[in-house]
């Protein structure tokens, strides 16, 4: 009998966080196809009318189609730099005889330990005096630089775990170093690489605070720095089209998180550490 009423009380709290969970994207998404009115009066009923004319308006100003295509830029650029950086490095920590190698390793965790707003005045002077605010190289840059420490841990934790054995029977049949890690060791990380692309991945597309401090050109603004302009003057927000775009802007990590999930799940639990 207790054990009965155990299960159901631990079913109620599973459903209760995954109602939690749940409802505010359900919501989010009934709102975006409210008209305005509506939304404004009863904001958390279900739509009387069903409308896409918030999207349509979305879609014709033509600004979001911009805003996503540089923040799918600056995701893709600095996903490719954060794996083929960090891959290299750990494995070179974890398989190369390297002097100073534990120091090395130990000056990318602390970068774990330096906040990112520190930062922003230090980048936006050095940035200002090279003249490339505003551009793309602004915020992929520091997002490769504050994604490397954990992304190297991770490789080299999983690179402990592949057998020395492997990469010596590789040279002794003629493989330089290069190589056995392109055909043999870093084809082995692909939980860990899943694991690195889909979690930077979504932090990359969401970031505002880069964005709002290096960009100011309408031209290289993000999706998250780019919803800002549904506030209009006197702080009146159009909340129709605000959601509407707040949809759009959160189908990719959406998609990549599902998507990705199983590998995900499985690079957290043991591919970022054994493989």
């Amino acid at each position: 009998m207790k054990k009965k009423i155990g299960k159901i009380v631990f079913a109620i709290v599973i459903l209760a966080f995954l109602l939690i969970q749940v409802y505010p994207i359900i919501w989010l998404f009934m709102a975006s196809v409210k008209p305005t009115i509506e939304l404004s009066t009863t904001p958390f009923a279900l739509p009387k009318v069903v409308t896409f004319e918030n999207f349509i308006k979305v879609f014709s100003d033509g600004k979001i189609g911009i805003y996503m295509w540089n923040s799918l830029k600056v995701t893709g650029i600095s996903l490719i730099l954060i794996i083929f950086l960090s891959s290299t490095v750990g494995y070179a920590l974890s398989k190369f005889r390297i002097r100073g190698k534990k120091q090395i390793y130990k000056f990318f965790t602390f970068g774990i330990m330096v906040p990112v707003q520190i930062t922003l005045i230090p980048l936006f002077i050095f940035y200002s005096k090279m003249g490339i605010l505003n551009t793309s190289f602004s915020l992929f840059l520091p997002q490769v630089g504050f994604a490397l420490p954990l992304a190297v841990m991770m490789f080299v934790s999983f690179y402990d775990f592949v057998p020395d054995e492997l990469v010596e029977a590789a040279i002794v049949d003629g493989c330089n170093p290069g190589v056995t890690f392109i055909k043999i060791v870093f084809p082995l990380a692909r939980n860990t690489i899943i694991t690195i692309a889909s979690m930077y991945s979504i932090l990359i597309w969401n970031d505002f605070i880069f964005a709002n401090t290096f960009i100011s050109d309408s031209n290289a603004k993000t999706v998250a720095m780019g919803l800002k302009d549904y506030v209009g003057a006197f702080g009146n927000v159009d909340w129709g089209l605000t959601f509407a775009a707040i949809v759009i802007s959160i189908l990719p990590p959406l998609i990549i998180y599902f998507a990705l999930n199983k590998w995900v799940t499985a690079g957290m639990t043991m591919g970022a550490t054994k493989g």
